[in-house]
């Protein structure tokens, strides 16, 4: 959501569906332009923060505000992805931006907000995001076994088996049921 400001260039985040700010983000990540000025301005922030609760279209969704966890805490976890945002990274190495992805714990059914700088999975996201084909994908992130020389462990998006997707969506659902149960219960 783009910061209603005087100074165009000024974001505060960038979301995945602006096609013009994909444009920009692709120029980022290839390192053909610098990343605008962004706001860091607390009151800015929290009209972010507030705009988000507000939009929250689930009560998921509403208690994900602000509780974003790291993608390479769930290697393996099919994630059903809806969408993500960017902002830039405080890191001295790596990309110059990190996203903050919602996705769908399938193995859950909850609903959860995943940071990842990892480049592999920024442009992977953002070309999945440029053909239309990212909301609704089912994906699991994949980390290396081995290191590069820099010691990093390279991660991936891959599309899990059909099998892997189909006994998360049962474990969801399971999940699911018995969360339902456990509010009925404590209602009572």
């Amino acid at each position: 959501m783009e910061v209603q400001d005087s100074m165009a260039t000024d974001v505060a985040v960038r979301k995945s569906t602006d096609l013009a700010q994909l444009d920009e983000l692709e120029k980022i990540l290839l390192g053909d332009s610098e990343l605008p000025d962004v706001v860091e301005d607390p009151a800015e922030i929290q009209r972010e923060i507030m705009a988000q609760l507000l939009g929250a279209e689930s009560d998921e969704e509403l208690e994900a505000v602000g509780n974003a966890i790291g993608w390479r805490e769930l290697p393996g976890v099919p994630m059903e992805i809806h969408g993500f945002r960017w902002r830039p990274s405080t890191y001295e190495e790596g990309a110059p931006i990190f996203f903050v992805v919602s996705a769908t714990r399938l193995d859950t059914g909850q609903r959860v907000a995943l940071t990842t700088g990892s480049g592999n999975i920024l442009a992977q996201l953002t070309n999945m995001a440029r053909r239309n084909t990212l909301v609704g994908a089912i994906r699991a992130l994949e980390i290396a076994d081995t290191p590069t020389k820099q010691g990093f462990r390279p991660n991936w998006l891959r599309t899990p088996p059909q099998p892997m997707i189909e006994d998360a969506k049962l474990a969801g659902q399971r999940a699911a049921e018995s969360r339902k149960r456990a509010e009925e219960g404590a209602g009572a």
